[in-house]
């Protein structure tokens, strides 16, 4: 039997076109006529994808807020031919994925999984997801990837976070006490050619990325093709040797 690869993700999809973002987390996007406030949920600038009088898809709120609407998708173009492409830009995207892939056994990493737990809590927070399997005790990192560069290269982050290096300095911890310590880069678009950081945005990020692998942690990059589906397109080449950002797509 054939694994489906495609996960259910918006249910009742709503075209509008985006005006600006207000915040960090709202955007105003014109909806049937009107100005309407949304709720966007990435932190991250996104600058490249969110051009006034670009079309967006939202869906009615999943969560209870002071908005009607999650804004969760972005039209942009596809590297290197132009073509419409749909990008996620929502954070939370990766998370739900991942849960997918494992219940489905689509991932080989792990070996036969007994458990797993969102959010464990580490010395100093959380990370994302703990394992126990055949292979061993795992605790794994999830960062949301939407940004290519002019080359089709798929790069994290798109603006400096303090938080991110500390998710991977947790996970060289934790790989020095004989866990097995994983960061998944999801990347959610189907037109990047491989991922690496992005070691002009943030070097320190980008450096200590380079020593959590020199040190064990596995570093892996996993792509797929968002729409009113997700299809699961499967692993990008991962490239951590600084070379030079040849510029933004598009």
């Amino acid at each position: 039997m054939v694994k489906m690869r495609t996960y259910s993700w918006i249910k009742k999809p709503v075209r509008a076109t985006f005006i600006e973002r207000s915040n960090r987390f709202t955007a105003i996007v014109e909806l049937k006529g009107e100005k309407e406030k949304v709720y966007l949920p990435d932190p991250g600038r996104l600058e490249e994808l969110l051009v006034p009088g670009v079309e967006v898809i939202l869906e009615k709120r999943r969560n209870n807020g002071r908005t009607k609407y999650d804004l969760l998708l972005v039209e942009t173009q596809a590297y290197p031919t132009g073509d419409p492409l749909l990008v996620s830009v929502d954070s939370r995207l990766p998370n739900l994925l991942f849960h997918w892939l494992v219940h489905k056994g689509m991932l080989s990493y792990f070996g036969r999984i007994q458990f797993i737990k969102a959010e464990p809590p580490v010395q100093n927070g959380r990370l994302d997801y703990y394992v126990e399997s055949d292979s061993g005790k795992h605790y794994i990192e999830l960062k949301s990837v939407n940004l290519i560069d002019a080359e089709g290269t798929a790069r994290f982050p798109d603006a400096p976070t303090k938080r991110g290096t500390k998710h991977i300095r947790e996970l060289i911890n934790l790989k020095k006490r004989e866990y097995h310590s994983w960061i998944f880069f999801m990347v959610v678009r189907k037109d990047a050619l491989k991922f690496s950081p992005f070691f002009e945005m943030d070097p320190e990020l980008s450096e200590t990325l380079k020593e959590a692998s020199k040190k064990g942690v596995q570093i892996k990059a996993l792509q797929f093709s968002p729409g009113i589906e997700v299809e699961f397109c499967g692993e990008l080449r991962v490239e951590l040797k600084k070379s030079t950002f040849p510029g933004f797509w598009p």
